[in-house]
């Protein structure tokens, strides 16, 4: 059995196959395609997820600066909910009602925990990704007294 180089093997073909390049770019666009769609679609995914993350972090920084106008532990509570739930509906993409509240306060700093659970997100169930945690979870700490 004797070995034939590629170069002999292709002039083997008849000259209408040598020269044929028609599948190519299919063959090509097959290859691809998968990795570009994966790359898109994680792009679309985690920006969705930073988004989302963000927001839930401004609307934990802006409920505690509004929390400090409270005068007793309670009253920071609810102003500090009430923020919340401001803040995520003003962004139009978050849904107030999958977020809890809980406030942190020992009399000199309070700490404003927001939990926002993005499971019904349709951009993080991407099939093309792996997805990130949706429960996104952040605090924002400041301090009551004054220096």
């Amino acid at each position: 059995m004797t070995r034939h180089s590629r170069a002999t093997r292709l002039q083997a073909l008849p000259g209408f196959l040598r020269c044929d390049t028609r599948g190519a770019a299919a063959i090509e666009m097959a290859i691809a395609l998968p990795v570009l769609l994966a790359l898109i679609m994680g792009i679309l995914s985690y920006g969705d997820w930073f988004l989302t993350a963000h927001s839930v972090q401004q609307a934990a920084n802006d409920a505690a600066r509004a929390a400090i106008a409270g005068l007793t532990s309670a009253e920071r509570q609810q102003i500090a909910s009430d923020n919340v739930n401001t803040m995520l509906q003003r962004g139009s993409t978050l849904n107030p009602t999958y977020a809890t509240v809980s406030v942190d306060d020992n009399g000199s700093t309070m700490a404003v925990h927001v939990r926002y659970d993005a499971s019904r997100d349709p951009m993080l169930h991407v099939a093309f990704v792996a997805p990130p945690s949706t429960i996104i979870q952040r605090t924002a700490a400041i301090s009551l007294g004054g220096l």
